[in-house]
């Protein structure tokens, strides 16, 4: 039931995200909230959910916008996995550790995504989007990750008290 709920959210982040995220569009360049949610479902529940959500993420992702069936499914998995098990033994109680995990984990993203383009021969140079795009989108991640990071602590302690209940 947690697994649903979450799946639904993230389905609702990406519907967010491709009808009214660009109006924080800044020029080119657009926050990506369901990675950002990603990140922050990794930081609370792991490594191993953060890959699964990360990977379901992708996957509806790559199914709606993608050419490649699997590149953003990769990309997640690999992101989701990579702030879970970093982040284990770390406190994330304040805000601008929040920002800074999910600075690196934006950056992680988008040079994994790189690579992958790379190496399917979807792009040429692939160092060309760097400072342009990736750095200043990986910021706007930043900027927005404590209002998702404070939505999903909400709704991970609801989920806690809700499904810890003993009837």
């Amino acid at each position: 039931m947690r697994l649903a709920l979450n799946v639904f959210i993230m389905i609702i982040f990406l519907l967010i995200q491709s009808t009214t995220v660009n109006f924080l569009q800044i020029g080119s360049i657009k926050p990506d909230i369901s990675l950002v949610f990603v990140m922050c479902i990794a930081m609370f529940k792991g490594e191993k959910t953060g890959a699964f959500i990360g990977f379901l993420n992708g996957l509806i992702e790559d199914m709606l916008y993608g050419r490649v069936l699997g590149f953003n499914a990769l990309a997640r998995l690999l992101t989701g996995y990579a702030i879970g098990f970093g982040t284990k033994n770390i406190f994330k109680g304040p805000v601008l550790i929040t920002m800074g995990i999910v600075l690196i984990g934006s950056l992680f993203h988008s040079i994994i995504f790189v690579l992958l383009s790379y190496i399917l021969k979807q792009t040429s140079n692939p160092w060309y989007f760097f400072m342009p795009i990736i750095v200043p989108s990986a910021f706007l991640n930043m900027i927005i990750s404590p209002f998702i990071y404070y939505l999903v602590s909400k709704l991970e302690s609801f989920f806690d008290y809700y499904f810890n209940i003993k009837y």
